[in-house]
């Protein structure tokens, strides 16, 4: 099997005389062999064509979503496992244009058969080929396999059909389509309301839609338009964030700041890169809480990453003398103060997020699952430590499987006799209640991405 290291890779997708289709099939090989989609997305699309960079796109996004649905198709044709995962992408992105972009089927057999060649792979052509003019002779009959079902790996599959019975068929088909954009305005600067005028005065087709908790709203961008183009985006006056992530600046709101003094320390481990931090922030510009004066701890193990806090603090005009970012393991992060509040965007599996990381369907192996629950439980049991008397700790994961979120909890539970569990209430159709604590799921194609909640008190 052929492989490519990424300097290679680079070296590929920098050739001017190989396709773009050859390029996708070798950026889709470097994700089966543990590159993120969004480490290669942007160099890939830098490197082809102008007039191609929407082609490249769909056809790599898309193959991703489709991909373990096209992989069933493909092996209900081959005798034999196809072992080079190049040759895989080529017959899958064959099959993807041939279903879903309706590409005539000389380009997608001939031009897909030409790609495997040009990547020295010219020992699958023949099978590509043979597979992609079979599929091409009724694409109708093959199409209607591939969306009958999901497209998600049988081990994952398997877990949510376990954890979810009632909603795995929704959850099935909503994983494998794209998600909406959220837009969250920086209280510094505006209200909601008046972003929304100022987006109606661009004719910027727009909602404000309820996260799901009080009366806190966001809104979901209707127009597919590019959001540096967005008014004031460079100045500051919004992000990006998913309508269910949004969700954590509710809970502070209502549930824990009321109940806690002006002067207070908080700690938001796992920060990168820096959503719910700048939302944090964010909130202390608002009436209610203007008077506060809290300072801030954030970390988080990578220091690539914490540029991208910093960064974005940057853009928000966040930064102030009283938050402080530090590079430090949560396993083994240790302070000399404690904290009336933790904020614990715990690692996982991430397959809430699928919608917009369809990659994740290839990274995560059956055996993540349990070294990622583990390293949950040690961060969580260490951070406990440092959560004062009568202090919060709100749990966060964007994962859909119930081991890393409810059971985690209940778990932490029965290790621990200094915790109870501070009930609140989420009001949206796709958040079900658990026995502690609320999962959000992906299943309003309208909606947020699947997160889990739960709120902790520290005991005297």
């Amino acid at each position: 099997m052929n492989d490519y290291p990424k300097t290679d890779w680079q070296k590929l997708i920098t050739n001017k005389k190989l396709s773009t289709r050859a390029k996708v099939i070798a950026t889709l090989e470097k994700i089966h062999h543990g590159f993120s989609l969004a480490v290669l997305l942007d160099d890939l699309l830098n490197n082809v064509n102008d007039t191609d960079k929407g082609f490249a796109h769909e056809l790599l996004i898309g193959t991703l979503r489709q991909w373990w649905a096209l992989n069933r198709i493909g092996e209900s044709l081959i005798e034999q496992e196809v072992t080079d995962k190049g040759v895989l992408s080529a017959v899958n992105i064959g099959i993807y244009q041939l279903i879903y972009m309706h590409t005539p089927d000389y380009a997608s057999i001939n031009d897909t058969v030409e790609a495997v060649k040009q990547l020295d792979k010219g020992y699958g052509a023949g099978l590509v080929n043979a597979i992609l003019r079979k599929v091409a002779k009724n694409p109708a009959k093959f199409a209607k396999k591939v969306q009958k079902n999901h497209s998600l790996p049988n081990h994952l599959a398997k877990i949510l059909k376990q954890d979810w019975a009632e909603y795995y068929e929704e959850l099935g088909q909503s994983l494998r389509k794209s998600a909406p954009i959220f837009l969250r305005v920086n209280a510094k600067f505006c209200t909601m309301q008046k972003y929304s005028e100022l987006l109606n005065a661009q004719n910027i087709t727009h909602d404000i839609v309820k996260t799901g908790v009080g009366e806190h709203t966001a809104i979901r961008l209707i127009d597919n338009l590019k959001i540096s183009n967005l008014p004031h985006f460079s100045d500051g006056w919004l992000s990006v964030q998913d309508l269910h992530a949004q969700i954590c600046g509710g809970i502070l709101a209502d549930f824990v700041l009321p109940k806690l003094s002006k002067n207070i320390n908080i700690l938001d481990a796992c920060t990168a890169p820096g959503g719910k931090l700048a939302q944090l922030l964010e909130m202390f510009h608002v009436e209610q809480f203007n008077e506060f004066q809290p300072k801030i701890t954030a970390l988080d193990n990578d220091e690539n990453r914490l540029k991208r806090v910093h960064d974005n603090l940057n853009r928000l005009q966040l930064t102030n003398d009283n938050t402080q970012i530090i590079c430090a393991d949560g396993v083994t992060f240790k302070s000399d103060k404690p904290y009336n509040m933790v904020i614990l965007d715990a690692p996982c599996t991430a397959t809430g997020v699928i919608r917009r990381h369809p990659d994740i369907c290839l990274l995560r192996k059956q055996n993540d699952i349990e070294s990622t629950i583990n390293l949950q439980l040690q961060i969580l049991q260490n951070l406990w430590q440092s959560v004062a008397q009568n202090g919060y700790l709100l749990y966060i994961t964007c994962s859909l499987i119930k081991a890393e979120n409810v059971a985690q909890i209940e778990h932490f539970l029965n290790k621990n006799t200094d915790v109870q569990v501070v009930d609140f209430e989420f009001n949206l159709p796709n958040q079900i209640k658990q026995t502690i604590g609320y999962q959000c799921l992906p299943i309003d194609e309208n909606g947020g991405d699947g997160f889990y909640y739960a709120l902790l008190q520290k005991l005297n």
